[in-house]
């Protein structure tokens, strides 16, 4: 079977990657269709991942992309993309000629963010829990998504460490652009966390690692001393540092999910800060609703898997100065404790059977395909 998958950028390459790798291991002819090249797995922080036989293609753009997914679709039974509601794609997955099967896996949490009224595509939508596949129905009306298993939930699974180097991290994420745009002031506080997560890294013996991003302009590196900087340049090697990392402290980022099945405990800074923006985008601020209630609020900060530090903190300068040390006593007693059961924690917030996921998708897609041939 020949199977094209595209992509954009190699952050977006794990989300497929467990589908591929299944794929070639079947012998089906996989080509790859995205703005990265399959450089973005070679890594000294991970196994090496064969991908040799893999036709992947590296454009400058994803209407690149898109052209030469439309141009070439006749020469695959199948083809698998991400981000169904995103606009870039429209012309692939609301085609009805297309000569082939067109699949879509959710990307983190873009389908639920992007999600659109009454959607009238077909493209069948494969989601990474039981939660989403609802709450997409919910807010899309959309009926044909289906939940198998998360393939990108099994594959970070391969990446979870169960007996982490004798050196010890701590990953701090750097905040999105909306915080700073948003939030006057926000850069100073954050920098003044900062500074009192240095101290008690020094104190405790712990390195400090940033996870940063390209399209982030505030160079939080400027400020503060890190004595590891890892972007997303490399597909992986995020998924190296936090599976390597006591405790994994973000803004209300969707690696929740990755920590999650690499077991790692987090920390959320100012969730409430989060769950206010872009209130002027109703369709966005419906959706982060949905993901702040279910992720950023409530039980989920039970202080064993994950905690936060209140955005009342936010006050003033002075207020947050003083509240510095009682918020680093949240996380040393965060990474302290003992009392985790990552288990029911991965049932709890991200439900279904995902072992063997990718397996069964593919099996879907064969059967789908040589049973329209």
């Amino acid at each position: 079977m020949n199977v094209g998958f595209f992509i954009d950028k190699s952050q977006t390459v794990q989300s497929i990657l467990g589908l591929l790798l299944e794929s070639i291991n079947r012998g089906h002819n996989c080509t790859v269709f995205s703005t990265c090249s399959s450089e973005c797995l070679n890594s000294d922080l991970h196994d090496s991942i064969d991908v040799s036989r893999v036709d992947w293609r590296n454009y400058g753009d994803r209407n690149k992309v898109k052209r030469e997914v439309i141009a070439n679709a006749d020469l695959y039974h199948a083809l698998v993309g991400i981000n169904l509601f995103n606009v870039i794609w429209r012309d692939i997955y609301e085609t009805q000629n297309l000569p082939t099967n067109v699949y879509s896996v959710e990307y983190c949490w873009n389908e639920i963010y992007n999600h659109q009224d009454n959607y009238t595509g077909s493209t069948t939508l494969f989601s990474n829990s039981e939660w989403s596949k609802n709450t997409i129905e919910e807010l899309t009306g959309y009926s044909s998504v289906k939940f198998l298993g998360s393939p990108w939930f099994e594959l970070i699974k391969r990446f979870k460490i169960e007996n982490r180097s004798k050196d010890k991290f701590i990953t701090f994420m750097a905040p999105h652009n909306s915080f700073v745009g948003n939030y006057p002031g926000f850069l100073n506080k954050t920098y003044l966390f900062l500074e009192g997560l240095r101290e008690y890294c020094d104190k405790s013996g712990f390195n400090l690692v940033l996870k940063t991003r390209q399209k982030y302009n505030h160079v939080l590196s400027n400020v503060i001393r890190f004595d590891q900087i890892i972007s997303d340049s490399n597909a992986l090697d995020h998924l190296c540092a936090y599976s390597n990392s006591e405790c994994v402290i973000n803004f209300s980022s969707s690696a929740i999910n990755e920590l999650s099945f690499l077991e790692i405990p987090s920390m959320c800074v100012f969730p409430d800060l989060h769950s206010n923006l872009h209130k002027s985008r109703d369709n966005l601020f419906r959706a982060m609703g949905k993901i702040n209630q279910k992720y950023y609020s409530g039980d989920i900060f039970d202080g064993n898997h994950c905690q936060k530090i209140e955005s009342s903190d936010f006050v003033d300068y002075e207020t947050f100065r003083l509240s510095v040390e009682k918020n680093i006593e949240k996380l040393d007693s965060l990474i302290s404790s003992q009392n985790r059961d990552w288990k029911k924690f991965q049932e709890d917030y991200f439900p279904g059977n995902h072992v063997g996921a990718a397996s069964r998708i593919i099996d879907l897609i064969e059967k789908e395909c040589f049973s329209s041939k």
